[in-house]
């Protein structure tokens, strides 16, 4: 994406749009998308030298528990999630990746692990990350993902186009309405901005 004052979008007020008009007459769509994250021990954490024994373990407990309870839920109301996965995940914790695949989850492309983000690298590096995500993702699910969070919701100027090229559709870093937002890059190719309740985060919460 060419260095801009403004998104990759023309600017829409909700005031001024028809109405949005769910399948079947139905009035209120819900999105279930939890993160699924790998944290590595030997990597700084929060800007904390490693091991930052503390706030690594909160981030264990979710996959050596927490996850299964929210399983639990979802069953027990019959929700399907898309998770926002780091592909670490697929190599470390595999019984995740089993357990979703019974429940027909969807995955998303969430960068190999939150410990590194792969905006911070030059575009060919960057380009070689979220291949090597969305490649192992697709060697553990038997599908390559088609929707793409990144890690810490962080992009630099060439990660949309490199996101196009590897056959992402939608991306939920543009937190910015209520309703999905169509994205034209320079070079022609569309994704769609489905909007991420970042509010929700577990981070917020945290904070």
């Amino acid at each position: 994406m060419t260095p801009s004052k403004y998104g990759p979008f023309a600017y829409s007020t909700i005031i001024d749009r028809s109405a949005l008009k769910w399948p079947d007459g139905k009035r209120i769509a819900l999105w279930v998308a939890p993160n699924i994250e790998y944290f590595h021990l030997d990597l700084p954490l929060l800007g904390v030298a490693a091991p930052n024994v503390a706030a690594w373990a909160e981030r264990d407990y979710g996959n050596r528990v927490a996850v299964f309870r929210m399983m639990e839920v979802f069953d027990r109301y019959g929700l399907r999630a898309t998770v926002c996965l780091n592909s670490d995940i697929c190599k470390y914790h595999p019984r995740i990746i089993e357990e979703g695949m019974k429940r027909r989850w969807e995955w998303m492309g969430h960068g190999l692990t939150n410990s590194s983000y792969p905006c911070d690298r030059p575009k060919d590096e960057q380009h070689a990350l979220i291949q090597e995500c969305l490649d192992t993702i697709a060697k553990s699910t038997d599908a390559r993902p088609k929707g793409w969070l990144g890690p810490g919701l962080r992009e630099n100027w060439d990660t949309l186009e490199i996101l196009a090229d590897e056959g992402i559709e939608y991306v939920c870093d543009w937190c910015n309405d209520d309703q999905p937002v169509n994205m034209t890059l320079a070079n022609g190719k569309k994704l769609v901005a489905v909007q991420y309740a970042h509010q929700l985060n577990d981070f917020s919460v945290f904070l």
